[in-house]
């Protein structure tokens, strides 16, 4: 029994019922048919240390030969020059920056919109047909900031107090996007953040650390969380990943991957198999 097989007066609570119960069952069934929960992965570190480099490599081997997709809504604008470099342009790593900009350069935030939603409807057309998708969210501070412009009319307002009910109508422009990919895509998801300074004191503030620069609540519909890393010894950078909350596989959390090592022009990139298999 389906909407479409109902019509005029047909229409009854008691059908009504029943379609909700079906759903419910077919819910039930997909999610216990399912070998393991779809990863929900925050990636947070600073500039260049390797987020997008380790959601781009989201894929086991058999996964690439099977054509899985990396579909990546890039906020950060970052991605491209990665995916050219390493995957030699793999037609299956499908990159878009949603952000448009009107004649004068400024954001075009409904058709920044309209654009990031029909790439999600892509991802979830491709995992209705019954192929793999990996969807990365690169950019959740970029994306924080340009919601800014539902707060004014002036897309050149440097004002910085709004009235509470703005800011209110700024975070639902900003979670909803987010929902439609946390709650509305039936694959591995991986988000991307930078740091920000976190200060103490109203006078003078003064910086006491750093921590991602989401909402709070972002980091409530993440089930795994890396902070991504790079340190720099003589000429040797090295890049780590480390687990800081997994709600999937305890045994792993504060353990940590040393992803990609540089030295005297050498190059080598560990994958980190557990992000690549969906068992952190």
């Amino acid at each position: 029994m389906s909407w479409e097989n109902i019509s005029g007066n047909a229409v009854s609570e008691q059908n009504l019922l029943e379609l909700a119960k079906e759903e419910v069952r077919q819910r039930i069934e997909n999610t216990q048919k399912r070998h393991r929960a779809h990863l929900c992965t925050l990636l947070y570190g600073e500039a260049k240390c390797g987020k997008s480099g380790l959601a781009l490599d989201s894929r086991t081997v058999d996964q690439i030969d099977k054509d899985c997709l990396v579909m990546v809504l890039d906020f950060d604008n970052g991605c491209e020059p990665t995916w050219r470099q390493n995957w030699n342009s793999d037609p299956n790593i499908q990159i878009l920056n949603p952000i448009v900009r009107d004649s004068e350069g400024y954001p075009n935030l409904d058709e920044t919109i309209r654009l990031s939603e029909a790439f999600i409807q892509m991802a979830k057309d491709e995992i209705n047909t019954g192929k793999e998708v990996k969807f990365v969210f690169d950019g959740l501070d970029r994306w924080l900031r340009l919601c800014f412009l539902v707060m004014t009319d002036d897309k050149r307002s440097m004002q910085q107090k709004f009235m509470p009910l703005l800011w209110g109508k700024r975070n639902k422009a900003y979670e909803e996007l987010i929902e439609k990919i946390t709650d509305g895509l039936e694959c591995d998801r991986f988000f991307i953040t930078h740091m920000k300074e976190v200060y103490e004191g109203i006078n003078n503030p003064t910086p006491t650390g750093k921590i991602p620069n989401i909402r709070p609540s972002t980091m409530d519909k993440m089930n795994q969380v890396f902070e991504v890393s790079r340190v720099d010894v003589g000429n040797t950078a090295k890049y780590t990943a480390k687990l800081k909350d997994s709600k999937t596989n305890n045994e792993l959390i504060n353990q940590t991957w040393e992803f990609l090592t540089i030295a005297n022009s050498e190059v080598n990139w560990a994958s980190i198999t557990e992000l690549q298999d969906g068992s952190l």
